[in-house]
């Protein structure tokens, strides 16, 4: 590919020290932690789910 034909010609790299997200998180988003231990009962369905895997039975 030349280089006149490139697409990532326009693109330059971050300065040292500089954030490729410099805004951050937009407000409201959840992190996934957060809303897994907040809809599973802070983690005890998956844990039930994951014994009975291993214990060869299929959860429910």
């Amino acid at each position: 590919m030349t280089t006149a034909n490139n697409p990532n010609n326009n693109l330059s790299p971050w300065k040292p020290g500089q954030s490729g997200n410099p805004t951050g998180r937009p407000r409201g988003t959840r992190d996934l932690a957060g809303y897994v231990l907040e809809t599973t009962d802070a983690g005890r369905e998956l844990i039930d789910a994951l014994l009975c895997i291993a214990r060869g039975a299929v959860p429910n």
